[in-house]
């Protein structure tokens, strides 16, 4: 098998997920969708053949949501009925290699830093039932429709057709969406929304079931290249890292690339460079460590929005409510009360 790097894979990662994507689409609305690339600053051809440094996963979420809130409700669902496990790239091959869906879900946790999806999660057991919960705080609707869309989509893949999915069960903690029907096609098992927690529950001894795609000397391959990658992700995280710290300084979100490389000691091309080799942007940074400022103020402060858009270098409120709501799916004034 040949050695891949982190970055090579997000190229090709990125790629196939657009197409997916488009996938579900169909053509009469192609060119509502068009739109929706273009005010993300894409084009369809950059979408499905453009490099990484042309087009990241964060461009690829905020069209996914933008299309979820414009176009297509039931759009997250579709997207994760598409996906094969092998799109996750070698993570993916490590995980339906596994002997045993127990094997399975440990290396998924172990090298969740090389997953697209940003949604780790935690596996909580007892004598039982085992419970999949969110290993972090995620405060959009949309957030948390993809995480269990996704995390039951991959668990679904791994068991056995003879499984009996009704003992399956999907907690929800948001109201049942106007397309609640979209989720009973999707979800095979019983869905309970307005639930204290989300979460995915099924009993403890299908952790022994056995993986029918296994095959031990490629998930040893696998999980071997996964080792290397996550050691050179690692490496590249901590630059990553770095300027996220210079970017909380007091007044500092609307620092550009050329003045984070000169405190950084580098040439701006190699900030760059080791930016691209973490599957993201200068630019998505920026916008990520913005949102997360302006989600806490938005919870923490009496602040207004004006107040905390020109506190993280918006010229307008309008452009800060466009950049919060493509992150969050929702306005900041609906975060702050709650909806």
């Amino acid at each position: 098998m040949a050695v891949i790097s982190f970055e090579q894979q997000t190229h090709k990662a990125v790629n196939t997920y657009f197409r997916r994507l488009l996938e579900c689409i169909e053509p009469a609305d192609s060119q509502r969708v068009d739109r929706i690339l273009l005010q993300a600053g894409l084009s369809r051809e950059t979408a499905l053949t453009g490099s990484s440094k042309q087009v990241s996963f964060g461009d690829f979420k905020r069209v996914l949501y933008t299309l979820q809130g414009e176009l297509l409700p039931d759009i997250i669902l579709r997207f994760s009925s598409s996906i094969r496990l092998s799109d996750l790239g070698i993570l993916g091959y490590t995980v339906i290699n596994s002997e045993t869906i127990g094997q399975a879900l440990e290396v998924y946790t172990r090298f969740a830093r090389l997953s697209y999806s940003n949604f780790g999660f935690e596996i909580h057991r007892d004598m039982e039932r085992v419970m999949l919960h969110p290993a972090q705080l995620l405060t959009s609707r949309l957030e948390r429709e993809d995480f269990i869309a996704s995390k039951y989509h991959m668990l679904s893949r791994m068991l056995p057709q003879s499984t009996n999915f009704s003992q399956l069960q999907v907690d929800i903690d948001y109201p049942a969406p106007g397309y609640a029907d979209s989720y009973h096609d999707f979800f095979q098992s019983p869905v309970n929304f307005d639930t204290a927690q989300l979460g995915i529950s099924f009993p403890t001894d299908w952790l022994q079931e056995t993986v029918s795609s296994a095959d031990h000397d490629l998930y040893l391959l696998c999980e071997a290249q996964c080792e290397e990658m996550l050691k050179e992700q690692g490496e590249v995280d901590d630059i990553v890292e770095q300027v996220r710290r210079i970017l909380l300084r007091p007044g500092a979100t609307g620092l550009s690339l050329e003045r984070a490389a000169e405190i950084l000691r580098m040439s701006t091309r190699t900030l760059r460079e080791h930016i691209y080799g973490a599957g993201t942007t200068y630019k998505q940074i920026v916008v990520d460590v913005r949102m997360s400022l302006a989600r806490r103020y938005l919870l923490e402060s009496h602040m207004s929005v004006k107040e905390i858009a020109y506190m993280l270098n918006y010229s307008q409120p309008n452009a800060f409510g466009r950049a919060f709501k493509n992150a969050f799916g929702m306005s900041p004034v609906a975060m702050r009360q709650g909806r």
